[in-house]
């Protein structure tokens, strides 16, 4: 039986969350070789109808009224009865997750989303649960409904973060700035001539990186569209995730394009094709972010959506890593400016990306949970 046992657990609301658990999971598994660990998500805690509904819903609400989004988002960071909603919430939907947790037994419990987060915090405040218990905040900004003083450790992107946990009365002891914990294979170093034949792109072009369009979010059409009116050489990698309907359309519309183009569903070698390309344009979620990050890859981020999006973008903008485009007008705009000849301003923002990029947040994660709970 492992010496140690370590419990993820996590919500399937946006894909970075779960990423975060899976990555640092790993990183435990291969460097500490006597721990278990072991992954699960708020929703295997109740009806899985229940659990669509809530996905299908959120994601309803992204799509067709964003501004909506953001409005709750800021209610939520603000409200007093936000807070009361939680504490109801948490009361309704902890005592089910406390079997879960007795059964594992695990030595302490890693939080990637706030919802988990508020259910620990609720059993620990009660004295139904005294294992130590963690939160990996998944972006660069932190939303009030993370906050709980029953937790023992936060682990946070950056300085101003940290800040404002210690405005809420979190010890900064119990902070640690390192980064959104990518998978390792972000932490690498790679030889680009080959890695440029594998992908069979060109080396004398900018290569140009396009994603988030798998569940419609993005105008990947539309993006096609302007890079041919764009008299610069580039070539395209597009990443349409599951959408095979946009794959396919894709793949119709670049037979008439005058660049490069390739376009790639479902991957599982994401850091390769970030490693490749000279520009991201994409949605600003915390993990695909920290991706970029890892690898320098500079960001023109799209039409970010008021909440934590739109928190993300602004300090990816005051760090310089990243472009912000509001139409597609704009984004042509700014495509042109940054991918001409005789300008700097893309390698400027490679330099800002990897000084704010944390490629070794997993490892160091991994290393401060067996230091502060492993005995």
């Amino acid at each position: 039986m492992a010496n140690h046992r370590v419990l993820f657990i996590s919500a399937p609301i946006g894909a970075g969350h779960i990423k975060a658990a899976q990555a640092v999971s790993r990183m435990m598994e291969v460097s500490l070789p006597d721990t278990k660990t072991e992954l699960c998500n708020i929703f295997d805690f109740f009806s899985p109808a229940i659990g669509q509904t809530i996905l299908n819903t959120y994601l309803k609400i992204l799509d067709v009224l964003p501004q909506a989004y953001g409005t709750l988002y800021s209610w939520g960071n603000q409200s007093r009865l936000a807070l009361w909603g939680r504490e109801l919430i948490s009361q309704f939907l902890a005592r089910y997750m406390l079997d879960y947790i007795e059964k594992f037994q695990p030595s302490v419990i890693v939080c990637t989303h706030a919802t988990p987060a508020g259910l620990v915090a609720w059993l620990k405040k009660r004295q139904l649960l005294t294992i130590p218990a963690v939160a990996v905040i998944t972006d660069f900004v932190v939303h009030r409904l993370w906050v709980y003083s029953e937790l023992d450790h936060y682990f946070v992107a950056h300085t101003g973060m940290a800040e404002y946990l210690e405005q809420y009365g979190i010890s900064p002891q119990n902070i640690s700035i390192t980064g959104i914990p990518v998978s390792h294979s972000f932490n690498q170093s790679w030889d680009r001539r080959q890695l440029l034949n594998k992908l069979e792109l060109a080396g004398d072009r900018k290569n140009v990186l396009i994603m988030g369009g798998g569940a419609g979010i993005l105008p990947m059409e539309e993006i096609f569209t302007l890079c041919a009116q764009i008299d610069i050489p580039l070539q395209l990698m597009a990443v349409t995730g599951k959408n095979q309907h946009l794959y396919r359309k894709l793949n119709c519309l670049k037979q008439t394009m005058p660049h490069p183009v390739k376009v790639f569903g479902y991957v599982d070698n994401i850091y390769e094709l970030m490693a490749a390309a000279d520009l991201l344009i994409s949605k600003p979620g915390g993990m695909s972010v920290s991706e970029a990050l890892a690898l320098g890859v500079p960001l023109i981020i799209y039409r970010p959506i008021p909440g934590q999006e739109e928190a993300n973008t602004n300090y990816l903008l005051n760090s310089g890593a990243a472009l912000r485009a509001d139409s597609v007008g704009e984004l042509k705009f700014i495509l042109t400016r940054l991918l001409l000849p005789d300008s700097n301003e893309l390698s400027i923002m490679r330099r800002q990306a990897l000084t704010i990029g944390h490629p070794t947040a997993c490892k160091d994660i991994t290393g401060i949970i067996a230091n502060r709970y492993f005995s």
